[in-house]
């Protein structure tokens, strides 16, 4: 469990976000129980990845699953003008192949933009 009082993301400052390779091995830890989650429930866990990220991750649909990275504290802006071009979180969706053990990447927020992604992703939730 995370103690003690979390701090903001300067928005100047890129966010060590995970690479997709971890972002996919959070979705598989998720998986197989969130043995390593820090916060777990039927259909999420979240992590901690560094003392400014966290990461969820979800099941969406029968192996369809997201991780999404984000700062849990939020970020500090200097001005209004940083928001337009802030990344307030990356996120995967990706799909597990049990016959063969394979993940495959179907959407990545970094290629398709935060709003089509939140969009897809709720796409999977209802569909």
């Amino acid at each position: 469990m995370i103690t003690g009082l979390r701090k903001p993301i300067k928005c100047q400052a890129l966010p060590e976000y995970p690479t997709y390779v971890q972002a996919k091995a959070f979705a598989d830890d998720f998986r197989a129980g969130a043995e390593n989650a820090y916060e777990k429930g039927d259909r999420y866990a979240r992590y901690w990845l560094s003392s400014s990220l966290d990461i969820e991750t979800t099941q969406l649909k029968e192996n369809i699953y997201t991780a999404v990275a984000f700062p849990p504290a939020g970020f500090e802006l200097a001005s209004s003008k940083e928001r337009e071009n802030l990344e307030r979180f990356r996120g995967w969706i990706f799909k597990y192949d049990p016959a063969t053990s394979f993940w495959f990447l179907l959407v990545a927020s970094q290629k398709v933009g935060i709003d089509n992604f939140i969009r897809i992703r709720r796409e999977y939730e209802v569909g």
